[in-house]
């Protein structure tokens, strides 16, 4: 949990950041911290027995190994999903039909939420 604190200089403010910037399900205006995991690759050190399909003949099967260069594609792409997610969401908020009109309504939104 994080302690809300408040100043005149900068409003209410809290002194960590433990969840990541989401409170029950909204931003709290803290850095948003997503933490992914990936479940590991397959590794089959110790070959099985299996059947060949047109013959039906067993077959030992063979040794595949983990493919360690999947994990920094995972990373771009969860960088990627997380992105357009939060993309989705400050459109659907602040219309707007250029650039500057969304940074001036989240400008605004800012200015609006600092003096609440």
């Amino acid at each position: 949990m994080d302690e809300i604190l408040w100043s005149k200089e900068d409003g209410y403010t809290r002194r960590t950041n433990n969840l990541g910037g989401f409170e029950g399900g909204m931003t709290n205006g803290q850095p948003i911290v997503v933490r992914g995991v990936m479940k590991p690759i397959p590794t089959l050190y110790k070959p099985l027995m299996s059947v060949d399909i047109e013959t039906h003949e067993p077959y030992k099967a063979t040794v595949e190994r983990s493919d360690p260069t999947a994990l920094p594609a995972a990373g771009v792409v969860m960088e990627a999903v997380v992105a357009t997610v939060l993309a989705q969401e400050i459109l659907e908020k602040f219309s707007s039909d250029n650039l500057e009109e969304l940074k001036e309504a989240v400008a605004k939104h800012r200015d609006y939420t600092k003096n609440y």
